[in-house]
């Protein structure tokens, strides 16, 4: 992918700026993420004055999904990956302790993360084993998420994706050119029912590359409630 450009476009009199990102993809897709930010991944032959005009088009849809977002702030708070902190698991609270005992690891002890690292780790490597450990998760949940959530799209001809599982800094997931789903690991912190609805989400995509009207009926014939897992998942994440 191309390196990113930023460009501002107007709506009204407000102005809506936000992020382009090209590559060979053949059509322009625009999302607007949870922390507020605009990104149009574009086509690599698509013009400046091409793509600013098509999310100018856009919008009014990208006004109210920026009140949707703004409606869920503020934020969790940073986390410092400290005893006594909450972090989720699959839509669950678990209270997080960490202690000197035994080799680096993390397991699951009731409603309790149990984070063992060496003494006087710093705040980095905490993070990097418990998100290690989430990735961990994600590779034994997302395989079993696609295949309770794919028969209704493979019925439509749709060919099972490779589903790919990484860390991603603005999204959730992503259907690329190629036909490969894309899951970010954090993801395994909502709730089955809310990674199902990314999943739902992505493979729709495959049929209909934008959120129109024909991308809505599909995922509403798919999945009904989806509007509703949406909202859910923008309440538990963010």
């Amino acid at each position: 992918m191309a390196e990113s450009a930023e460009l501002i476009a107007r709506w009204g009199e407000m102005d809506l700026p936000f992020s382009v990102k090209r590559s060979d993809r053949r059509t322009l897709r625009i999302v607007v993420s949870p922390d507020g930010s605009v990104a149009a991944y574009a086509p690599d032959r698509a013009t400046d004055d091409e793509i600013v005009a098509r999310v100018s088009r856009r919008g009014g849809w990208i006004k109210r999904e920026l009140r949707r977002c703004e409606r869920w702030r503020p934020r969790t708070p940073a986390r410092q990956y400290v005893s006594g902190e909450t972090h989720l698991f699959l839509g669950k609270q678990y209270r997080l302790v960490v202690t000197g005992e035994g080799a680096p690891n993390v397991r699951l002890d009731g409603d309790r993360i149990v984070l063992a690292v060496r003494e006087n780790s710093q705040f980095v490597h905490r993070k990097a084993l418990l998100r290690h450990w989430y990735g961990l998760q994600s590779h034994r949940i997302f395989p079993e998420r696609l295949e309770t959530t794919a028969p209704p799209f493979l019925r439509l001809g749709i060919e099972k994706p490779r589903l790919i599982i990484r860390a991603m800094s603005q999204r959730w997931g992503s259907f690329t050119p190629k036909g490969n789903l894309v899951l970010n690991s954090e993801l395994v912190q909502a709730s089955p029912h809310l990674i199902d609805y990314v999943i739902a989400h992505e493979l729709a995509h495959a049929l209909h590359p934008d959120h129109g009207l024909n991308w809505q009926a599909l995922l509403t014939q798919t999945m009904q409630d989806w509007r509703v897992r949406k909202d859910d998942l923008e309440r538990q994440l963010l």
